[in-house]
């Protein structure tokens, strides 16, 4: 019975996986708050939320401490990206809300833990794969969710940043999303430790690239509204 119970959950999990791998890119070319763009980022969203549970329930009955490392990774960044659509008024002092506190709280607990069991072994000398995964896994989870608290309380800001912290969540998430691909599909790239990150290695950089060219539409004097469709909640 179990078995049975973790196959169907292994084909519910590659049908989303492929779905949230194809409909990403489609929200990413539409047109920016478009009908388009919002209808392919919610299937996107919830492909990625199916992708997630799956992981973590596969990850626990057999276990899997990678699959359900990226699976809490990837959610954690998609449902930031998700959160930012309502923190459109975080310039105008809107607090963090209890979803908030509780997204970033869990992912605070988990991404913390790793970093430090990872850090710690290599630290003993235990320079395996998993280790130098855990590290850097922990640490960019870490500072993801620094800098989703860290945007409720500085003094200064920067009225679209809601914006960023949505283009980078998803992207992210999207990323994340690659890197559980590679590890599975791309066995062929040593060493193991690349096969997880070369995604992240490429796509930090483009993420970054694509933030700072919209930021730069707006230092230009252009508003949310003139180069995007913005509803604010």
């Amino acid at each position: 019975m179990e078995e049975l119970v973790i196959q169907g959950l292994r084909i519910l999990h590659i049908i989303s996986g492929f779905t949230a791998l194809v409909v990403g890119p489609l929200a990413m070319i539409a047109k920016k708050g478009g009908d388009g763009h919002r209808r392919w980022g919610k299937v996107f969203f919830y492909a990625m939320v199916v992708v997630a549970t799956t992981a973590i329930i596969i990850g626990i009955l057999r276990p899997n401490v990678l699959l359900a490392l990226v699976a809490v990774m990837s959610f954690h960044m998609v449902a930031s990206g998700y959160r930012a659509l309502y923190h459109k008024r975080v310039h105008e002092g809107q607090r963090a809300g209890r979803w908030d506190l509780i997204l970033q709280g869990g992912a605070g607990a988990v991404n913390g833990g790793l970093f430090i069991w990872g850090f710690t072994k290599l630290v003993l000398g235990h320079r395996d794969n998993g280790s130098i995964l855990f590290l850097v896994f922990g640490l960019i989870g870490s500072l993801f969710v620094w800098r989703n608290m860290q945007r409720f309380y500085k003094r200064s800001h920067d009225k679209h940043e809601w914006l960023f912290a949505h283009m980078t969540g998803f992207l992210g998430g999207y990323i994340a999303t690659i890197s559980a691909f590679s590890a599975v599909n791309m066995g062929f790239i040593k060493p193991v430790w690349l096969q997880w990150l070369w995604p992240t290695i490429m796509g930090a950089p483009l993420i970054f690239i694509w933030v700072r060219y919209y930021k730069k539409k707006f230092t230009r004097g252009r508003r949310a509204r003139d180069v995007m469709e913005v509803r604010i909640k």
